[in-house]
């Protein structure tokens, strides 16, 4: 990990021992869905329209509360550090609150694990929107249960898409950068490729 780290990341020693004690205090992560674990370690930004900031890898490491679309880039950089064979996309998705005709974004890690299914790393202050086992056979299944999962809170699930950061965002430092990457918002929106097809239910 080190030697890929410094060559072809841009990571540095702190960061490097930063994600190291992040991985302490208990059994070795020794395959992908473990990486739950670091992501756990965490505290939501509940307050994070007060001054949204997203971040990357390097800031996540070095904070204590992320949001989920923190969560998501840290996740997929560190599916990129500690496992680089494993497949991984973001997946974003976008829904509406009727109540509030407000709209919102979500957004989570996907990775494939060695059969081919699909499981997710998920940040939330919604316990329906919490981390994904890898049982999803495509990205439109997955996408699904955290549709069905809106539903349940009342919200509408609109939009959805599935890419690489690399190919999003290739001129962001998702990476290293001590910045705000607030333009990942947007970028990540225009993934946007599939629409819902998820009965409402009657609140009566």
């Amino acid at each position: 990990m080190s030697s890929l780290a410094h060559a072809t990341l841009g990571y540095s020693d702190s960061d490097l021992l930063r994600l190291t004690e992040m991985m302490s205090g208990g059994d070795p992560i020794t395959s992908p869905h473990e990486i739950r674990r670091i992501l756990d370690k965490y505290a939501y930004l509940d307050d994070w329209r007060t001054d949204y900031r997203i971040q990357s890898v390097r800031s996540s490491l070095n904070n204590t509360h992320i949001t989920c679309i923190d969560g998501a880039i840290l996740s997929y950089g560190l599916l990129e550090l500690l496992f680089p064979a494993t497949k991984r996309r973001l997946l974003a998705i976008h829904r509406r609150d009727p109540k509030k005709d407000e709209e919102c974004g979500h957004c989570v890690a996907l990775y494939w694990a060695a059969d081919g299914r699909i499981g997710a790393f998920s940040k939330s202050s919604f316990k329906g929107l919490g981390h994904r086992d890898a049982v999803f056979p495509d990205e439109t299944a997955i996408a699904t249960s955290f549709a069905e999962a809106y539903v349940e809170m009342g919200f509408e699930p609109l939009y959805f898409g599935v890419s690489r950061l690399e190919d999003a965002a290739p001129d962001v430092d998702w990476r290293c950068s001590d910045g705000a990457l607030n333009e990942i918002s947007s970028l990540l929106q225009a993934t946007y490729e599939y629409g819902f097809s998820i009965e409402q239910k009657d609140e009566r």
